[in-house]
């Protein structure tokens, strides 16, 4: 059976959508998003948060893209039963048959208490390799969009006065250079082999001991062992990926982010937002995403500083508005509270990457779908939104979480909260202002600090360092 699926996932693949949206998955996410839950009653140019993430809904978007993908695999799952075939639950017989005789019966009892742990983790292993077969098409585009990426952050590099000043721009296109784009289907061989091996251990183990136990003891018995191999496999075969973080790998939920500076992970349930006939909402969330991934090789907070990033020399010595953007935001839309509860709560020293990295992929992801945007004027069959207010939706959308507007304390944690990360970004855009017409006295622009353009023509000089 085990050989069975290996086949099934060679042989069983969907055939190459054409075009996208791709029919047979869910298209067009952030559109239908839009239709159900934007709070037409709130000014986006007041309040974009509020707007866009309702509290009556308790909007959690990724969450819902997550449950999109989940009821995909087992919808697949269902439809084609060859996949569960080995995954059944281990039977509840007694084991007091095992007279302990063979070396192998001694490490059964533990191994039979880790196997439900083992059998859960191949049975998410495979559901990620149905997930990243039903997204294969859109794993090819997303790759492109990512190389695209890559070429715009070049140019914008090239462009920046201060990189040329400081000597910069050959060292930050080298780095760019090796970061390169890794889904669950990079990781899909290693899988299939320790399938594999789990085949292999569980028929020399029945050719042990079809002639000593009956046919069912030897069965359980074997299948424990196999399972208990094959997860053993998974967590020693690859150190770089159990560096990377194999079970969170494996679970394929929501995963994003940029390891080591040179590979960005995307997990399968992101991949579904590239499924899209709408080129303003795809920059705008997957575009923003992988380019805020990429930005962390490129922007320095507290900890790149002490532990010597060789990039960070040559950065821009004005960078410091990225922090004044932030405590603006605090103080303009004051959910974050120090523990007293008496004062704004924001951390800018801890928040700094990851604002940073925001402002900086954000202007880039606008800039890049620019001249698309202008193609149409309006997004077809959803009223009188245009292509540039379809981009700040879809930054919305993907930030929506439920509660996002309550009062807390400052968690600590390296992202700003949603409530604020989400106005600060907009507040920044002039594109923003232009896009929903808002006035100078709104309090979206109102909140705007000191212009904060850290890549691109826009950037400032910067004096010349003195290690160069």
């Amino acid at each position: 059976m085990w050989r069975f699926l290996l086949l099934f996932f060679c042989l069983h693949g969907l055939r190459d959508a054409t075009a996208l949206p791709d029919p047979r998955l869910p298209g067009n996410i952030i559109r239908d998003h839009i239709k159900k839950y934007l709070d037409f009653s709130v000014d986006p140019c007041e309040d974009f948060y509020a707007h866009v993430c309702p509290t009556k809904f308790n909007l959690n978007f990724l969450s819902d893209l997550m449950n999109n993908k989940t009821e995909l695999v087992h919808e697949h799952k269902k439809k084609n039963p060859e996949y569960s075939l080995w995954v059944s639950s281990l039977p509840q017989q007694s084991m007091d048959v095992y007279d302990g005789t063979m070396d192998e019966m001694k490490d059964f009892f533990s191994a039979k208490e880790r196997k439900e742990q083992c059998r859960m983790e191949l049975v998410a292993a495979v559901d990620a390799l149905v997930a990243s077969t039903l997204t294969k098409n859109l794993r090819v585009d997303a790759k492109k969009l990512f190389e695209n990426l890559k070429i715009a952050m070049r140019k914008e590099f090239e462009r920046t006065p201060w990189a040329k000043n400081n000597h910069a721009v050959e060292k930050y296109e080298e780095a760019l250079k090796k970061i390169t784009f890794w889904t669950f289907s990079d990781a899909k061989h290693i899988l299939t082999t320790a399938f594999r091996k789990s085949e292999i251990s569980y028929n020399n183990c029945l050719k042990t001991l079809k002639t000593a136990y009956n046919d069912k003891v030897s069965k359980t018995f074997c299948k424990v062992m196999a399972t208990n191999n094959a997860t053993n496999f998974l967590h020693g075969s690859h150190e770089e990926l159990s560096e990377m973080g194999l079970n969170e790998i494996i679970s394929d939920r929501l995963l994003l982010f940029n390891y080591k500076d040179e590979r960005i992970y995307v997990s399968n349930d992101f991949l579904l937002l590239m499924n899209t006939n709408d080129t303003s909402d795809l920059h705008g969330t997957l575009g923003f995403l992988l380019l805020h991934e990429i930005m962390h090789t490129f922007v320095f907070g507290h900890e790149d500083i002490a532990a010597n990033n060789t990039l960070y020399p040559y950065w821009t010595k004005h960078a410091d508005c990225v922090a004044k953007q932030a405590e603006k935001t605090c103080e303009t839309f004051p959910t974050v509270l120090t523990e007293d509860g008496q004062s704004q709560g924001c951390n800018t020293t801890i928040t700094f990457e990851e604002d940073a990295a925001d402002l900086a992929a954000y202007r880039l992801a606008y800039e890049l779908g620019k001249p698309k945007f202008a193609r149409k004027t309006m997004v077809e069959n959803y009223e009188s939104i245009t292509k540039d207010e379809m981009f700040f939706y879809g930054a919305g959308i993907i930030l929506c979480i439920p509660n996002g507007m309550n009062v807390r304390l400052f968690s600590g944690q390296p992202h700003s909260y949603n409530y604020q990360r989400l106005n600060s970004l907009m507040s920044q855009m002039n594109e923003f202002k232009t896009a929903f017409k808002c006035k100078d006295t709104d309090k979206m622009i109102q909140n705007k600090a000191a212009e904060c353009t850290l890549y691109g023509s826009k950037a400032p000089l910067t004096r010349k360092n003195s290690s160069n």
